[in-house]
């Protein structure tokens, strides 16, 4: 994997320096390339990417029903990003100060050809996986999504385009191949990794080199929130771990690693909306730069980061220096240091000199241990969109044909408990609040470090876990295979089935067929409203080996199928079959069955899980399709609001139930008006009202004999109070049954 990652970069390098020549002027598009976007979906952390450096989708708040922008947990409406992009900034053989920007402050995110956008698109995306059962199975493959695209800012107009490219006269001359990794562990799935490595496609050499990556991230619920435009945006809050130490009045650095994380982040301050509170972060975990040599050091590949800056205090070069920047997106404090940068030089000035430089305004605008700044504080009065960048730096040179591969990972976190009651768990940034934000950020920097247990960047005596020679990163040992799941419901129970193919799975660390057993997780009714559904589904049953000391040591007898179940149209092979009853009709329960290991009792290795989040499945149990008995409505009376409803009119729902396979549902007044109608097919039937888009997900699995109504008419207007009649037409036999219910406000 290691060798053709390596041939794959020279290669690339080798195309660029054959056909560029002083290319920061512009070139032209040599194919068309579309605009491209896509996102995560393993794991529990949805992220979009797109193939012209920029991250997130900045319409989700206006259109939720889309693909995720940073969304944390999966499908719980709760984003925490409007857009983010690449920065690069650098000195050029001509003295200019360029920063090539992948995004910059705008209210509409990315426009093809506008001003700030400065990358164009030179491929769609490739993907990989390392499960063997996606489609997209590579043995190259990182993780169990990656997403590879590259771009550049050589380009005069956009690929396949007449659309002019903005700045082509300040282009550095920059090839960008961005991976991106995301996993289904439970230690992962709380964030994705994004590198860069940022090629000099140039004939000269570019001077101190700065790379960020710039963002808008905010913490908002777009299924909850009533709030749209500036007030939208404006609850925002921010902080910093891993600030670094400098000098008061002279802003000399004390001490670039004053902390073990480095990692800017936000949360939501000031929303009133039904919300789990959050943070989300950048974090950055590493970086890799190919030094050319010179003033009396060899070429080397060095690794960077604060962690090593001894190496390079030995090398004579400065040392790697972490500076994260905020400003306001109005750019309209009275502080000029806040305002938002106007050009190139104050961007990269930006990127390099920290804010503030002295103790006094540090305190009052990041806050001390006693007490918040504004930085924390000023969403709570609507005043909060803050605009970060988290820069990283100084390359001191990067040579024609070289490299500089910078690691990002987007890392999102629940606050604790104790902090999601509102407001004040909702404000509180505290030690305590971020304790799950610094075991996620460790997670992602542990599964960014692979093999490098010391963090130096070199493969030290016991670290080549798989005995290769070769320094691997993102080499972290892994549950079983998550089981492939199918839910059949039946009269007041659901019934999972599950394949067994997790039994052979082997640990890529360890090298062992180490499978120990299965658990299987439901929620409670209610469980879908705040958001994190498969956070609160607890363990109902657990089934492992008898012949260890791991685990109840129960066995797969009860639960394994003599022969394997199939179902049309379906290729697997279900090996399990579990009951589950006593399930409450027309309320939304989450399964999923993990697969388990035995862990490592003498190393102290826990037992390793597959995500909930990989197989999981919404059902909505209620009576099968029926041509006989009473059609009926629950709940009956309906009063506003029912406690499954959402906080909008759109979100509301009552059940027909005992319906026939194929029908049509009439609603009329007492006066005979037809008030709406309804086409029931139990073949198709997953509902399509605005309740489930807000708080469910597509692969649902609805009662054949139920459909859901929002209570709305055809002309989409909210019913008033009082009786109401309805009709069932069977499709297939030609019989109307009847029936009435009550609406009460």
């Amino acid at each position: 994997m290691v060798l053709s990652k390596a041939l794959s970069r020279f290669a690339g390098r080798a195309v660029a320096l054959l056909t560029v020549g002083f290319v920061w002027f512009g070139g032209s598009a040599v194919g068309a390339q579309p605009f491209e976007r896509v996102a995560t979906d393993v794991g529990n952390t949805g992220l979009a990417l797109t193939n012209a450096g920029t991250l997130g989708r900045p319409g989700v708040n206006n259109d939720p029903s889309g693909l995720p922008s940073f969304e944390y947990p999966l499908n719980s409406g709760i984003e925490h990003l409007f857009e983010a992009g690449l920065w690069v900034g650098a000195r050029r053989a001509d003295g200019v100060v360029s920063v090539r920007t992948g995004s910059v402050t705008s209210s509409g995110g990315y426009s093809p050809g506008a001003p700030g956008f400065e990358f164009a698109q030179e491929a769609l995306f490739t993907r990989r996986s390392s499960l063997e059962t996606s489609p997209f199975f590579s043995p190259a493959a990182v993780s169990q999504q990656d997403f590879i695209t590259t771009y550049s800012d050589t380009l005069a107009t956009l690929p396949g385009t007449s659309t002019p490219l903005p700045d082509v006269q300040n282009q550095l001359g920059l090839s960008v191949e961005q991976r991106s990794y995301a996993w289904s562990f439970p230690f992962t799935e709380y964030f994705v990794i994004v590198e860069y490595e940022i090629t000099n496609v140039s004939d000269q050499t570019l001077q101190d080199v700065w790379v960020g990556l710039w963002d808008d991230l905010v913490v908002r619920n777009v299924i909850t929130t009533t709030e749209g435009g500036g007030a939208y945006f404006n609850k925002g809050a921010r902080g910093v771990l891993g600030y670094p130490l400098y000098e008061a009045g002279t802003g000399a650095i004390l001490n670039p690693a004053p902390d073990s994380q480095y990692v800017s982040y936000a949360f939501n301050a000031g929303g009133v909306e039904e919300s789990l509170n959050t943070y989300g972060s950048i974090a950055f975990l590493g970086a890799n730069w190919e030094d050319a040599g010179g003033n009396g050091r060899s070429a080397a590949d060095r690794f960077f980061h604060p962690a090593v800056a001894d190496q390079y205090e030995a090398l004579g070069l400065p040392v790697p220096r972490l500076n994260p920047r905020f400003w306001l997106f109005g750019g309209n404090d009275p502080d000029p240091a806040l305002a938002r940068p106007s050009d190139d030089l104050e961007r990269y000035q930006r990127m390099q000199t920290p804010y503030p430089n002295y103790l006094a305004a540090r305190d009052a605008f990041f806050g001390t241990g006693q007490g918040q700044g504004r930085i924390q504080t000023d969403g709570r009065i609507g005043s909060g969109n803050w605009i970060g960048l988290t820069s990283v730096g100084p390359f001191v040179e990067l040579a024609p044909g070289q490299s500089v591969t910078v690691t990002f990972g987007l890392v999102a976190a629940l606050k604790p408990d104790d902090f999601q009651s509102v407001p004040a768990g909702r404000e509180a940034d505290t030690p305590e609040s971020r304790v799950n934000l610094r075991t996620n950020v460790f997670w992602a920097g542990e599964t960014y470090a692979g093999e490098d247990a010391d963090f130096d960047g070199e493969l030290d005596a016991g670290e080549d876990a798989n005995g290769n020679g070769v320094l691997d990163r993102y080499l972290i040992p892994a549950p079983p295979a998550s089981p492939q799941l199918r839910v059949e419901l039946e009269a007041g129970r659901a019934v999972l089935y599950w394949t067994d193919f997790a039994e052979d799975s082997v640990d890529p660390v360890t090298g062992r067929q180490d499978f120990e057993g299965y658990r299987i997780y439901r929620s409670d009714p209610g469980d879908d409203r705040a958001g994190n559904i498969l956070g609160e589904a607890g363990l109902i049953a657990q089934y492992d080996r008898e012949d260890n000391e791991v685990g109840f040591n129960n066995g797969f007898e009860s639960v394994r199928l003599a022969e394997p179940a199939t179902f049309p149209g379906d290729e697997n092979q279900y090996a399990y079959r579990f009951e589950a009853d006593g399930l409450l009709d027309g309320w939304q329960y989450a399964f999923a069955v993990t697969a388990f290991d035995e862990g490592d009792v003498t190393s102290g290795l826990d037992p390793l899980e597959s995500s909930k989040t990989t197989n999981a499945v919404r059902v909505f149990p209620g009576p099968s399709a029926s041509a006989e008995g009473e059609v009926g409505v629950f709940p009956n009376p309906y009063r506003v609001q029912a406690a499954w409803d959402g906080d909008l009119a759109t979100q509301r729902k009552l059940y027909f139930y005992n319906l026939p396979e194929r029908a049509t549902i009439r609603v009329y007044t007492l006066a005979g008006e037809i008030v709406t109608e309804l086409e029931h097919d139990a073949s198709t039937n997953v509902d399509d009202l605005r309740w489930y888009q807000d708080f469910s997900t597509p692969d649902r699995v609805v009662a054949s004999g139920v459909r859901a109504w929002d209570l709305l008419s055809d002309n989409s207007l909210r019913l008033s109070s009082g009786f109401y009649l309805f009709s069932v037409l069977d499709a297939d036999t030609g019989e109307t049954r009847t029936g009435k219910f009550v609406i009460l406000r």
